[in-house]
């Protein structure tokens, strides 16, 4: 069987491919003797003389398959093709060989950038760490690995990586400026952001991503006028660009102009799903509601037969079934607690598109009350306690009982409250922190010790109006939920399974407010709400308006800020009128959660 050619495609035998045993191999200084063929193979590949530089560098792997050249010349074959699956397997088995630091920092760093042009980033994490692990002092390392850490959400740490790699440059680069400027947009710096685009811009003012990015910022301020201009003026100069059009089709449906938006998306023969989806929701808001269903499912189908887009829920129920196992409330209860901090935090849950961000707008014009939205969520502490306390997350929690361990918890709340202080967001006269990170729903049992008293507001919406409205975003969910109707509404599931079995386990400072009241009648909800937090405060005179000035940082949700309206509350009635096929996969699933939430009694 291993003599036969390895299935991912490379070329090489199995024996001496992805079911090799790497042990095995001969050393680097043997494999250093085939260097000159290597030095030919690779002078073939440099030449645009692709078949012989393929030829040659296999005849080389199939006699020393470590040797470093060969592979590097097979893999960037393999990757011109597209061949995914053996460009994967070549680049990490070049990156893991042994060597000099110099090349193990190269070749790293090198497959890093392959997977960060995928949009891989997670899994570019491990290999980007790497090479600056090898060359701390390579500028390009870092820069990579700030972009791999800013991807996956750890803007703090990408931070740190795109300011050393600036500091090592010794100049001004208007990529790695760009870059941080982008970072600095996530974390609600907006002023910060703008002054680094302009920095970037005129040093690099072919930048389209700089161009894009600055716009997005300036229309997060508010400024939406000064905005469209700036997107006006770059599509006339690029104007082929589908970035940058399509960022001026989300500003056109952000102010509800959809009849823009269409005529900007043109024709749809040719359009890609982020394209196909924006119609959708074009569609949606002029209420064609066939138009827009037929646009959606256009999208998701394309997704699925390009990229394989399904629903992969099975590492989401694994750890729902270990955490349901682990936080029961005879485990939980001797557990020791963390002291009260500085500020506290107030946690939003909600299900993508329940309304949670318009929750955490309206309490953002409240004194005493700042936006924390998804920065450094609780989740990003589980992998610190598993180093503290030794052993796998949520099992090494028991240490806590054992010894001085008890402290690990005081340590973990140093690092959520860190990086509050280093954002600008736990500043003077602040005493509550919004956290809306949609990974709390699988923590509120870490939540509960860290800060034992803090408010939990669950913002509900019905649940066919949530699969609805999450099916026309271009948003990635865990699992890949997005992928369709009835994958959404089995993460629906498994999310309310979850919060419910917490409900039931712990005592939770939990207070549920809907959707349809909050937009209704956002007066009455707010302060219920700030009532059951524990604040006396005067709402301000505008407050529906959702338009008092609140300080940065800013989350980037605030751009979409308007005044509240309920054109989105009981959106799929009239779909599921028009269309009753529509729900038909996914009513087996939702039904009984509407039942459960008491939505069926107001008839829906």
């Amino acid at each position: 069987m291993k003599d036969e050619f390895c299935p991912c495609g490379s070329g090489l035998r199995q024996a001496l491919c992805c079911a090799a045993d790497m042990t095995l191999w001969p050393s680097q200084e043997a494999a250093a003797l085939l260097d000159d063929k290597a030095a030919e193979a690779t002078k073939f590949f440099n030449e645009k003389k692709y078949s012989e530089a393929e030829a040659l560098a296999l005849k080389i792997l199939d006699a020393v398959p470590n040797q470093r050249a060969a592979l590097r010349v097979l893999f960037e074959i393999r990757n011109a093709q597209k061949r995914t699956k053996a460009a994967d397997a070549l680049g990490a088995r070049l990156a893991r060989l042994p060597g000099p630091p110099a090349l193990r920092a190269l070749a790293n760093g090198q497959y890093a950038q392959y997977l960060v042009a995928q949009g891989r980033h997670a899994e570019a994490l491990p290999f980007a760490a790497e090479a600056v692990k090898a060359a701390p002092k390579a500028a390009q390392a870092q820069h990579v690995l700030g972009v791999v850490f800013t991807e996956t959400g750890a803007v703090l740490a990408g931070e740190r990586h795109y300011r050393r790699a600036l500091a090592l440059l010794g100049a001004e680069d208007g990529m790695v400026l760009g870059n941080l400027a982008w970072n600095l947009k996530l974390q609600g710096r907006l002023s910060e952001a703008e002054a680094l685009y302009a920095k970037a811009l005129a040093l690099r003012p072919d930048n389209l991503r700089g161009t894009g990015g600055l716009a997005q910022v300036v229309f997060t301020k508010g400024e939406r006028a000064r905005a469209d201009a700036m997107l006006d003026e770059a599509l006339a100069r690029w104007p082929q660009d589908r970035m940058l059009r399509l960022l001026k089709i989300m500003a056109h449906l952000a102010c509800q102009r959809p009849r823009e938006a269409l005529e900007q998306l043109g024709p749809p023969e040719s359009q890609m799903p982020p394209e196909l989806l924006a119609r959708g929701r074009a569609f949606m808001q002029l209420g064609q509601m066939q138009e827009a269903i037929s646009a959606i499912a256009t999208a998701r189908t394309m997704q699925r037969e390009r990229t394989g887009l399904v629903y992969q829920p099975e590492a989401l129920r694994a750890q729902v079934e270990q955490f349901k196992a682990y936080f029961t409330g005879d485990r939980v209860r001797p557990l020791p607690r963390a002291q009260t901090g500085g500020f506290t935090p107030v946690v939003l849950l909600g299900f993508p598109r329940a309304g949670s961000s318009l929750l955490e707008q309206l309490l953002a014009q409240i004194p005493g009350f700042a936006p924390g939205d998804e920065a450094a969520p609780v989740a990003a502490l589980t992998q610190a306690a598993a180093g503290l306390l030794g052993g796998e997350y949520p099992e090494c929690l028991d240490q806590m009982l054992v010894g001085e361990a008890e402290h690990a918890l005081e340590r973990l709340r140093d690092m959520y409250e860190s990086s509050r202080h280093a954002m600008g967001l736990a500043r003077p006269g602040v005493r509550f922190i919004t956290d809306r990170a949609a990974s709390n729903v699988w923590h509120l049992g870490l939540i509960k010790l860290l800060y034992p008293e803090a408010p939990v507001i669950h913002v509900l919406r019905h649940p066919y109006d949530l699969v609805l409205s999450n099916i026309a975003q271009d948003r990635k969910l865990e699992g890949n939920a997005q992928a369709g109707l009835p994958g959404l509404a089995r993460y629906f599931t498994l999310q309310a399974e979850m919060i419910r079995h917490y409900r039931g386990q712990l005592t939770l400072r939990y207070l549920p407010v809907r959707y349809e009241d909050l937009v209704a009648d956002p007066v009455a909800v707010v302060r219920r709400v700030l009532d059951f937090i524990g604040v006396k405060a005067q709402l301000p005179p505008d407050f529906a308006a959702n338009a008092a000035p609140v300080a940065e940082p800013l989350p980037a949700h605030f751009a979409g800020r308007e005044a509240v309206h309920g054109r989105a509350a009981w959106r799929f009635k009239p779909y599921r009128a028009a269309l009753p096929n529509l729900f038909s996969e996914v009513a087996p699933i939702l039904d009984p959660w509407v039942r459960e939430l008491g939505y069926e009694e107001q008839g829906a």
